[in-house]
């Protein structure tokens, strides 16, 4: 499972085998970790903001709120240690602590993603473009 990042004028136009893919998130740690990020900057609530199955483009005041919470977000690791388990899912249908699957991410490595996120971002704003996933 992931969702690939392009720049697009529009998720109508993107071209997925002519654009290359700015940014990959996988279903990882650095991913769910970030998921409430996502969620908090999610302006339309029928739908994830940045889904794995799915594909949507994010623009204007809803990529504003993106960028703020992935601020937000940077603002949260300073405190963080050099890495620490994040909640993935769950290893049984049986839901519970004991079942909780967690992996382990690096603060540096998540600071270089959200960075990275940030950026294309910025690219978007001064491209006038958008910020197109396609999940698989």
């Amino acid at each position: 499972m992931a969702a690939d990042l392009y720049l697009a004028s529009s998720y109508e136009a993107l071209d997925a085998k002519r654009l290359p893919i700015e940014l990959s998130l996988q279903s990882d740690g650095y991913y769910w970790f970030l998921y409430r990020y996502f969620e908090s900057a999610n302006i339309d609530r029928r739908h994830e903001l940045i889904d794995l199955y799915g594909g949507a483009e994010i623009s204007g005041y809803q990529l504003e709120r993106l960028e703020d919470e992935l601020h937000m977000a940077l603002l949260d690791i300073q405190a963080r240690p050099a890495s620490w388990p994040v909640l993935v899912g769950w290893s049984s249908t049986t839901i519970c602590r004991e079942t909780e699957d967690k992996r382990v991410i690096e603060k540096g490595k998540l600071v270089a993603l959200i960075e990275n996120l940030l950026g294309l971002i910025k690219r978007a704003r001064e491209e006038k473009l958008k910020l197109v996933y396609v999940g698989d």
